[in-house]
């Protein structure tokens, strides 16, 4: 469980760094911050099936597959990574267009439950396999 749990580390940081970026003025920034604050927690649950992919989208797919779908972590956090992926493309690769504060505000609560929600299924598998070793 240390990869996970690194992953999850990773992702709680940059949630921090969003949360910063957001409070002196820069939402583009902070956009794209949050997004990879979710990558990082849908990387820490897949890592968790030993699954490992190398481009955001199969992430994402994946994290809907193994995860959403079976109502392993509640739908609305793919949904969540979805919207995040699209918000940073917007906020990393389009000059003229602007990011608003209040939406990355409101994706920036999701994210805390999201990371929130993984920790849980973190420490619920360690208690499982904890119990299955004694």
């Amino acid at each position: 469980m240390r990869v996970p749990r690194l992953y999850l580390e990773r992702a709680q940081k940059a949630l921090r760094i969003s949360e910063h970026l957001l409070e002196i003025g820069e939402p583009d920034s902070a956009a794209s911050k949050l997004y990879y604050a979710c990558f990082y927690g849908a990387q820490a649950l897949l890592e968790t099936r030993n699954l490992r992919f190398s481009r955001h989208g199969q992430v994402i797919a994946q994290f809907g597959l193994h995860f959403a779908k079976p109502g392993l972590i509640d739908a609305r956090f793919h949904r969540l990574l979805d919207t995040a992926f699209e918000l940073r493309q917007i906020a990393d690769y389009q000059i003229e267009v602007v990011i608003d504060s209040d939406h990355v505000r409101e994706l920036l609560q999701e994210g805390r439950q999201f990371l929130e929600a993984a920790s849980k299924y973190l420490e619920q598998l360690s208690m499982i396999k904890e119990d299955s070793e004694t």
